[in-house]
């Protein structure tokens, strides 16, 4: 599997696993993302690694999920909640810099390891529903600058605006158009700066173009069965998907 991340990297034609890999990461991620409105990232990340480098994963995963996120917010865009919406965008915003600082500077299989203990964290959290409907927007824009910095250098930036979102007890809808709308704005700044610093290379280019396909059939999948799907059974289910991606992720970087 490091070979095979390895030719990816270095722009080499990929092999039939590695694409049924990427693709695979992507539907399951994709239909996740729809049915829950989050778990894009978190899980698409994480299972890619068993094909690439963290480092091309996170690209691809920041592009693919960028088209993912934009059709999502567009059609429920009438329940987001823009008051919520602005202060986590700009707290994202602020903390972006820090988080492509990291990107660039740390080591790949390093990277690796951050992600996966990133995301059992992001489980802990996510497992425990704590009410904090009434703190102040001080919780947004610290959620905020938690995600952007995990945006830019893990492409999870998803655990600490769910955790704030749950936290306020948000219906499902409004739930799902916020962190639509919030995943969107924060992924066009982060795309961005990753083509600036030159890190959105030919490899990641061609990962996102298999991803795409793979993309639009999990959301092609899951927007009709998200009315039939049981709520709570789900959540556990994103919580043990999760856990395993994590784990993963974590045994590949130390192996």
């Amino acid at each position: 599997m490091r070979a095979a991340g390895r030719r990816l990297a270095d722009s080499v034609p990929v092999t039939a696993l590695e694409l049924i890999v990427i693709g695979a990461a992507v539907f399951v991620a994709s239909f996740m993302q729809v049915i829950s409105g989050f778990g894009f990232a978190l899980l698409s990340v994480p299972l890619m690694t068993l094909a690439v480098p963290a480092k091309e994963a996170v690209v691809v995963s920041m592009i693919v999920g960028l088209a993912a996120t934009t059709r999502q917010s567009w059609e429920l865009r009438e329940y987001a909640d823009r008051g919520l919406v602005r202060p986590m965008v700009i707290g994202a915003y602020l903390g972006m810099p820090i988080g492509l600082w990291v990107f660039v500077t740390v080591a790949d299989d390093v990277l690796r390891l951050m992600l996966g203990v990133a995301v059992l964290v992001a489980v802990v959290l996510l497992a425990f529903r704590i009410n904090l409907h009434h703190v102040g927007r001080s919780l947004d824009v610290g959620a905020g600058f938690i995600s952007g910095i995990l945006n830019t250098s893990l492409s999870t930036n998803g655990p600490p605006l769910v955790f704030a979102l749950q936290a306020r007890q948000l219906p499902p809808d409004r739930f799902r158009a916020t962190l639509a709308w919030v995943f969107t704005l924060s992924a066009v700044v982060g795309l961005v700066m990753f083509i600036a610093a030159g890190k959105v290379t030919h490899a990641g280019l061609v990962g996102a173009a298999v991803a795409f396909p793979s993309m639009l059939l999990g959301q092609m999948v899951g927007f009709p069965m998200r009315k039939h799907v049981d709520g709570e059974r789900f959540r556990y289910l994103v919580l043990l998907l999760l856990t395993v991606a994590a784990v993963t992720a974590i045994v590949t970087a130390l192996t």
